[in-house]
């Protein structure tokens, strides 16, 4: 994303935060970020897009956190997995995005509903993932049922502190979430010993599955466009990495691990480049897919 991009969704979110997000105009954003009106609609269809825009870079940082923190590490343990969840809330605060998500999550408007959506079974989705790593390929089967069991004790954990029951002073998500995770522990001996499910794990991946198909759509064209560059530039480990990839998003062959060494090396060859921008962009949509289909890459 280019550096004029970035300043104006910084611009608007400052927006955003100072006059809410149903009172705010693309006037204010044009006045905030000291842009013509063309400008704007060079980079966003609406006002809702760039909305999106700020959500959607919140939720690439956390990915990258999430997947950083991985980086050698025991996959299984189970507090490294409660700092990855953390490390979601961590970002949403920084950016003090929860007054937006509150205008997203009761909006009427349908790619707005559509974000809401897709956001919630992307961490269903990752979760499944991580819990069949931290408890074992016993626990796919019942994986969903525990993501979804995971995220509702901690939102009514938060909803319980957020109407006056419990100090919001004295609230931490460090405390919360390994609470939450203990009681995971609990939950998933259970089902995995009594074989007790109720969803399963095959609603999500049909649904994860129809979403990696357009989400594989939008990647391939950007591969053979980089590809192509590549090949001009007569760039050639470049190139390789390209066509390794699209043949992987075709055939799948190659496994999780090794995909996630390929793409930390892609990151890095081409890190303060040219290609950065293309490459991230590229990297970034294939760990998301790579989520929606439960095969965790390092996230």
């Amino acid at each position: 994303m280019n550096e004029r991009k970035l300043k104006v969704i910084a611009a608007a979110q400052q927006v955003f935060e100072e006059k809410g997000v149903v009172l705010t105009s693309v006037q204010d954003i044009l006045d905030a970020a000291g842009i013509s009106k063309g400008t704007f609609y060079n980079y966003f269809s609406s006002k809702n897009e760039c909305l999106l825009a700020i959500l959607a870079m919140a939720n690439e940082e956390s990915i990258e956190r999430r997947r950083k923190l991985l980086i050698g590490q025991d996959r299984t343990d189970k507090s490294l997995f409660a700092q990855q969840i953390i490390t979601r809330a961590h970002v949403d605060r920084e950016r003090n995005l929860l007054p937006i998500y509150e205008a997203v999550f009761f909006s009427k408007d349908d790619e707005m509903r559509s974000f809401v959506r897709d956001q919630y079974l992307y961490e269903i989705s990752w979760l499944s993932g991580r819990m069949i790593e931290v408890y074992g390929p016993e626990a796919e089967p019942y994986a969903t049922d525990g993501a979804v069991m995971l995220v509702g004790v901690m939102q009514h954990i938060l909803h319980m502190i957020k109407i006056g029951f419990g100090r919001k002073d004295s609230f931490h998500y460090e405390q919360m979430v390994p609470f939450a995770v203990r009681r995971l522990d609990d939950m998933m001996a259970g089902m995995i010993a009594s074989d007790d499910k109720l969803l399963g794990n095959e609603l999500l991946r049909k649904l994860s599955f129809a979403d990696a198909e357009e989400a594989k759509e939008e990647i391939f064209p950007l591969l053979r466009e980089l590809l192509a560059r590549f090949e001009k530039d007569k760039v050639e480990k470049g190139a390789d990495y390209a066509r390794f990839l699209l043949e992987e998003l075709v055939t799948g062959k190659s496994g999780s691990v090794i995909l996630a060494s390929v793409i930390e090396s892609f990151r890095a060859l081409f890190a303060a480049t040219e290609y950065t921008e293309a490459v991230e962009a590229i990297a970034s949509r294939i760990e998301a897919l790579e989520t929606k289909l439960a095969r965790p890459v390092s996230t």
